[in-house]
């Protein structure tokens, strides 16, 4: 299926491949990391608890990172031929861009088909599983959901703030609660201190509050405002979720589902009694479907880019390829992630949204190989010429590894040579 020429292509892409995907990848953990390991350590968790939590975000961090290492990979891999003139070398022995390109592009394919089966088959189950592990984390140790310092909304209808919290008592100090349960009687609670914990066998979070008040009014009577001391109380909240998930028996959400799925999903809320009440959850589900499919094929889109712009390249190294594909991860992110959004609320079709990232990449990716192909059309010199009669394959798909090298060693000498002779040379009237 590959010849030489094509397996020599390929090598060169693997290794930068699979280090940019496993440097991606520890960036991403390490951002995950920082931004929970204060909420987890320190908390009675079990370290096994906290490795297998890694452990299950790994998979969405997989997804974004494989496509990111494609454009990296051939970044660096064509921006290594380039700088070492092996690209002029191929050109020279007739291989044209679209030639060199071709190997990489069936290599892309394979990493999209196995992108996509992954966001099928594995990255739902491992969601599924994260967040029921979150869950089990809230239950067990409630002062998970607490940050010191900030508004905390995860406990449903209710806003929640706490200055401090005693890691090993988790006593609570200088609690503020913002209940919205009864929207058309708005309450606030302050504490000066209380304890957080969790019910399984009810589904709720008890607060027991210490030494506060009660402020409460009307919207519809701003005058008719209340305050309650009180010197101990105990409020319940209900977790709806959890009260779900048990009626349901594992329900899952769109991020939890495979491609099958999300359609049975799909077309089951289009076969309700009036399924225009229920466009937004099915907006929600096609973005998800189409979404699975758009990160696979940006592999292939990637490699559109990458390509034509490694081979411009001087050398290929990660400090011009990192940045490089920074820019354009970003971009196509940016793009995925306000397509979802307009989605969601009707604004865009769904299957356009998540494809318009794809066509305009790739239609930008397409127009650089164009200008690549126009701006290099394959050149012989006459000792290339000469070259091929003696010693040269009788076809270019034949080029070992060491001929590639020393043809570009050869253009290498001869470029350097030509430098030096145009240094030498005086300028008129000098």
């Amino acid at each position: 299926m590959f010849t030489t020429l094509d397996r020599y292509i390929i090598r060169e892409h693997v290794a930068p491949f699979f280090i940019s995907n496993a440097l991606i990848m520890f960036i991403f953990t390490l951002n995950l990391a920082l931004q929970m390991l204060g909420r987890i350590v320190g908390k009675g968790l079990e370290p096994m608890l906290i490795l297998e939590f890694f452990w299950l975000n790994l998979a969405w961090i997989l997804t974004l990172s494989v496509p990111m290492s494609v454009l990296v990979a051939c970044l660096m891999g064509f921006g290594r031929l380039a700088g070492d003139h092996e690209i002029i070398a191929m050109k020279a022995a007739g291989v044209g861009i679209n030639r060199m390109i071709r190997p990489v592009l069936i290599m892309g394919i394979l990493v999209g088909a196995f992108s996509l089966y992954f966001q099928d088959q594995i990255l739902p189950d491992m969601n599924y599983r994260n967040k029921l592990l979150t869950t089990s984390i809230k239950r067990k140790q409630p002062n998970v959901v607490i940050r010191e310092g900030t508004f905390t909304r995860d406990i449903p209808k209710q806003t929640l703030l706490v200055k401090d919290m005693d890691p090993e008592t988790e006593l609570l100090t200088d609690v503020t609660i913002f209940d919205e349960s009864n929207q058309n009687q708005p309450t606030t609670i302050l504490a000066q201190e209380g304890y957080m914990n969790y019910v399984d066998s009810l589904g709720m979070y008890h607060l027991k509050l210490y030494h506060g008040e009660i402020h409460q009014t009307e919207r519809q009577n701003p005058e008719s405002y209340q305050i309650m001391e009180f010197g101990e109380a105990l409020f319940r909240t209900e977790d709806t979720d959890q009260l779900l998930q048990r009626r349901e028996g594992g329900y899952r959400g769109d991020r939890e589902l495979s491609l099958d799925g999300l359609m049975e999903r799909v077309d089951e809320l289009k076969e309700r009694p009036d399924p225009e009440r229920y466009v937004r959850q099915i907006n929600r589900y096609l973005v998800e479907y189409h979404k699975k499919w758009s990160i696979s094929v940006a592999a292939i889109v990637f490699v559109l880019i990458g390509a034509p712009l490694g081979i411009k390249l001087t050398h290929g190294g990660l400090g011009v390829s990192g940045p490089l594909s920074v820019v354009f991860f970003l971009m196509y992110w940016t793009f995925l992630i306000g397509g979802e959004d307009m989605a969601d609320r009707g604004i865009v079709a769904p299957w356009l949204a998540m494809w318009a990232p794809n066509f305009l990449l790739g239609a930008l990716g397409w127009f650089l190989i164009h200008l690549e192909t126009k701006a290099h059309s394959t050149i012989r010199f006459p000792w290339q010429r000469k070259r091929a009669t003696e010693d040269q394959p009788d076809t270019w798909t034949d080029l070992s590894r060491e001929q590639i090298e020393r043809m570009a060693a050869e253009e290498a000498e001869r470029q350097q040579a030509d430098g030096e002779q145009d240094s030498g040379t005086p300028r008129e009237g000098g």
